[in-house]
């Protein structure tokens, strides 16, 4: 959306909206999907103006990086403790940090992170797109990363994009970026960082084939991309952070972005070590250069979308950004501020092997062996554990091994449908004493596809999960900014879901796409009302569709006992006992449960693990 963009950037009114959160809202609000409205407004795709998946700066020296490089094998669930910062890495970045490796250790990086992974071919013609390290909805991929170097041997300091079709560094502009990068940040412990990677959103490439709704799913994208880097970062020895509090408007006119179809959303940051300190500091500070190529253009033609670029506009931060707002972990609080410290994982796997093997499932097998409630507990264990930044009030660069956890704004809600030694149903993941807590029992199946946006894989898998959003505490800390955040830890926690599944022999996919407020009412958080889920699962079950034949749902009504409880949702006695609980306490302000708008907890992501379907458009 380059002239769209830019348009945020003159308006007069940019970064004094943040804490209008009404805006926040009425953007979810606006974006939701329904029964009826993913009918009324479907869309079409003009396959002749998908834009283009990846950029490239013509006319920018490239510094090519080493395929297929060597990794550590240091364990993918070993990795993900390490995101807490309080154990020491594998091995100390300084112990490769030398003339012959440093190029290399980038190759590395990427290559295990940001880079393609595999490709696949177009069914009817010789034609084939990739796939990537890190997920992205629709394989879209909005996300672009970029690289501030600093006393690297075998390349200059300097800012590169990484081409990530040709596994490259596209050199746009020499100097010594770490230094300005902490400047403009606000943020002057990083100015001797050996490396800050800044992440920007291409927010046209997920709104061609989403439109308004697509905010969402770049904000989720950008928390699986940065989670991939920091993952990848300290299983080679560098430990850092993510920084996402800072004036938008001055770091994009840093960056050379002002015109530009790109975003900066987030900032990984490196903290210095002793060794990288001593390096720096043998070399002078270079005053940064003017900008190299020229980007390419995506797209014949770009859409404006009114309500993505309005939350974007309405997130920015002024300028000075000034410090993070801190907020008190209270869900801390009952355990004494520490959460338990549970055992290691029973089994692990390289997270280098992992990483490149991952693949997001299009259906899963309902038919195979169940996943034992050990590995269940186990990947939603290690999925929402701590990890660094800035927004989280845990990443300051002051310490390597912060004692405060940070704070969570994202809650876990479990259907259960094939997992040993754990009842179908629905439950809750009380993060804070690590293990599942039990809302109901019952066939959940059918219900968890249609409320997926009548996806069948969200039925078919072993569990399925919808994460749960603090909105109204989000807004209330850091205005529509935390809009971004919420759905970053989103994607942060979908990451780890992912690459804990692949380590542990299963598969998995995110799901952006649900019935907002059909999930919301299923789950207490909003009044049945006249629009309940028990009427949209009759009005799908009346239209046929697949979803609800699936092969999963009728094997599961075969053998579902009819006397075993009176059905709530559907006649194929599959969803809830008559008699369930409530799910959760409603709201305090009784109005706040009535009112779909105003909900303080709402929906912003769904997840499945299970045992993928092969897809025969993977090339060997």
């Amino acid at each position: 959306m380059t002239r769209f963009l830019s348009r945020v950037w003159n308006d007069p009114a940019c970064g004094s909206l943040n804490h209008d959160t009404e805006r926040l809202f009425a953007y979810h609000q606006a974006t939701k999907h329904t029964y009826h409205s993913v009918r009324v407004g479907a869309r079409r795709l003009d396959w002749h103006n998908q834009p283009n998946p990846f950029r490239t700066y013509v006319g920018a020296p490239s510094v090519a990086l080493p395929a297929e490089p060597e990794f550590p094998t240091l364990g993918t669930f070993a990795a993900m403790t390490a995101l807490a910062g309080k154990t020491s890495a594998p091995v100390e970045f300084s112990s490769i940090h030398s003339e012959s490796a440093n190029l290399a250790w980038l190759g590395r990086l990427l290559w295990h992170s940001m880079a393609v992974s595999a490709w696949k071919k177009v069914q009817g013609n010789a034609g084939r797109y990739s796939l990537r390290v890190n997920p992205s909805s629709g394989n879209l991929h909005p996300t672009e990363t970029y690289v501030a170097v600093r006393a690297f041997s075998g390349i200059e300091d300097g800012l590169y994009h990484y081409r990530a079709d040709q596994h490259a560094l596209e050199l746009r502009s020499r100097g010594s970026w770490t230094q300005d990068l902490a400047r403009g940040l606000e943020i002057p412990w990083a100015a001797e960082s050996p490396i800050i990677m800044v992440m920007t959103s291409i927010f046209w490439r997920e709104a061609w084939k989403y439109g308004e709704r697509a905010y969402r799913y770049c904000c989720h994208d950008l928390g699986h991309a940065m989670t991939s880097v920091l993952l990848a970062a300290h299983a080679l020895g560098l430990q850092g952070g993510a920084v996402a509090h800072f004036c938008d408007l001055r770091l994009t006119r840093l960056l050379g972005l002002s015109e530009s179809d790109e975003a900066p959303m987030a900032f990984l940051v490196f903290p210095s070590t002793d060794e990288t300190r001593k390096k720096s500091a043998e070399i002078s500070t270079v005053p940064v250069q003017p900008f190299a190529g020229i980007p390419n253009e995506l797209s014949a033609e770009e859409v404006r979308y009114e309500l993505l670029l309005g939350i974007h506009a309405s997130s920015v931060l002024v300028d000075p950004a000034g410090a993070v707002p801190r907020v008190l972990a209270a869900n801390l609080v009952e355990s004494g501020g520490r959460r338990p410290i549970l055992p290691g994982p029973s089994r692990d796997f390289a997270l280098g092997s992992v990483v490149r093997r991952r693949r997001s499932a299009l259906d899963f097998d309902a038919t195979t062996p169940p996943m034992s409630r050990e590995e269940l507990e186990q990947l939603l264990d290690y999925a929402t554990r701590d990890w660094l930044a800035d927004w989280r009030g845990n990443f300051d660069g002051t310490s390597s091994t912060p004692d405060n956890a940070g704070t969570d704004f994202v809650t876990l809600y479990l259907y259960a449908h094939r997992v040993r030694d754990c009842e179908p149903g629905v439950y809750c993941w009380d993060r804070d004493h690590r293990k599942l807590e039990q809302l109901h029992v019952g066939n959940v199946q059918r219900v968890t596809a249609f409320l997926s946006l009548e996806q069948s894989l969200a039925g078919n898998s072993c569990f399925t999960v919808s994460m749960i959003a603090d909105l109204a505490e989000a807004a209330r800390v850091f205005g529509n900014r935390g809009y971004r955040y919420v759905h970053f830890e989103a994607g942060a926690i979908g990451q780890r879901l992912y690459l804990g599944a692949e380590a542990l022999g299963w598969n998995a996919t995110g799901i952006g796409a649900f019935y907002d407020d059909d999930v919301h009412r299923y789950l207490g958080f909003l009044d049945e009302g006249q629009e309940s889920v028990d009427t949209s699962v009759r009005e799908a079950e009346k239209a046929s569709i697949v979803m609800l034949g699936s092969p999963a749902s009728r094997a599961a009504a075969k053998n579902q006992k009819a006397n075993e409880f009176s059905p709530l949702i559907s006649e194929s006695g599959e969803e809830h006992p008559s008699n369930r609980k409530q799910v959760r306490e409603k709201p305090s302000d009784p109005s706040l449960s009535r009112n779909p708008g105003k909900l303080p907890s709402q929906v912003i992501y769904h997840f499945a693990v299970g045992r993928a379907v092969p897809d025969p458009r993977l090339e060997d």
